[in-house]
């Protein structure tokens, strides 16, 4: 015969019932969760808005730290801005005499990449570059070295960034006259200028590395220097106080704001730093 647990037996037979934590009893469902998720989402974006904020806002100090560090001198300091621009310079716009024969005897013009020491050391005043007879600015000054490089302030932007037009006078740019010099692959100021060439452009490896090219390395041997940095016409620098400026310290301020040096159109000043040369091409 079949025994019937009552009610109050069976429930001695029963598992206890399995409580479930605290935290997670009242989990939000339905609604609740949908706000959840969209506060959540919410929070997410308005972190993230902030995080931009500030890095641009350190981005702008980090800028503004480089811009200061970076401050050309002060426009009468005229022997330190040509020795700032040439030290800043990446490269020139070369101007040689043309021997094509279509324009012989014209100014020819050309980007040169150029370098003053390696990356993050001290200027030396000195420019160093490469050339190649296969190209025509080489082939020009192998029948005569004279030549002007152009420098403009404006090379990294710098003043377009500020809203100055690269031809306005306040636009530092430096005109550098001479001749070009090749140097003697044995000296110790070729391999100063080559560690320079390589450290500043990389890709002067290439050059050197590519057969039949036959790259050589040459310095400009200063002749004139003239300076236009601020309103009233170019300013002369000569070639002694060029080399003793220091770009990296400031001098006394000249004021020259009614009388401008001009030397003779056909200056005899010459560069008295000393190297080993040898003919421009052989």
């Amino acid at each position: 015969e079949m025994t019937v647990l009552t009610r109050e037996q069976y429930h001695k037979f029963e598992q206890p019932e399995m409580l479930r934590p605290s935290h997670t009893r009242s989990l939000p469902s339905g609604p609740k969760l949908w706000l959840l998720f969209i506060f959540a989402s919410l929070t997410f974006v308005a972190v993230m808005i902030l995080a931009v904020g500030v890095f641009a806002n350190f981005a702008l100090f980090i800028t503004a730290f480089d811009t200061v560090r970076d401050e050309p001198p002060p426009h009468t300091e005229y022997a330190r801005m040509a020795r700032y621009l040439v030290h800043k310079a990446e490269w020139v716009s070369m101007g040689s005499l043309s021997i094509v024969p279509a324009i012989q005897g014209f100014p020819m013009v050309n980007i040169i990449s150029v370098a003053d020491s390696a990356r993050g050391e001290k200027s030396t005043g000195v420019l160093y570059f490469y050339l190649t007879m296969l190209d025509y600015t080489a082939q020009d000054l192998s029948k005569d070295n004279r030549l002007t490089v152009m420098i403009s302030m404006d090379q990294d932007l710098a003043c377009s960034k500020k809203g100055v037009d690269p031809m306005e006078p306040t636009c530092g740019r430096l005109m550098i006259s001479g001749s070009a010099i090749k140097i003697d692959p044995s000296s110790d100021e070729f391999a100063f200028g080559q560690a320079a060439m390589y450290s500043r452009h990389p890709a002067a490896r290439k050059w050197i590395d590519t057969d039949g090219h036959n790259f050589f390395l040459c310095k400009l041997n200063i002749v004139q220097i003239a300076v236009l940095d601020y309103y009233g016409g170019p300013h002369y620098v000569t070639v002694e106080d060029y080399m003793a400026a220091d770009p990296d310290k400031r001098t006394t301020t000249v004021d020259d704001s009614t009388q401008r040096s001009v030397p003779a159109r056909f200056s005899t000043i010459v560069s008295q730093t000393t190297t080993t040369e040898v003919p421009f091409y052989d």
